[in-house]
């Protein structure tokens, strides 16, 4: 393995890190914001969350489909 594929692996863990805001574990650690009197703060929370594991989604398929292109070519 060269350290570009080092990279990439690096990156997919870190694109799965966002893809698991989705997980009820980290949602419910997410709702504590709901318990601050702030309006909204709750639901712009979650939005966020979303959004973020929605990017994480596609970078991290998009880095899955590099890192396998990257070891056919070795091959």
């Amino acid at each position: 393995m060269n350290s570009k594929d080092n990279k990439l692996i690096y990156g997919a863990i870190g694109a799965f890190m966002l893809v698991l805001l989705q997980t009820s574990f980290f949602q419910n650690a997410i709702g504590f914001a709901n318990f601050i009197n702030r309006p909204y703060l709750g639901e712009i929370v979650f939005l966020l969350s979303n959004i973020l594991s929605f990017i994480g989604v596609i970078i991290f398929t998009i880095i899955a489909i590099k890192l396998i292109l990257n070891s056919s070519k070795e091959k």
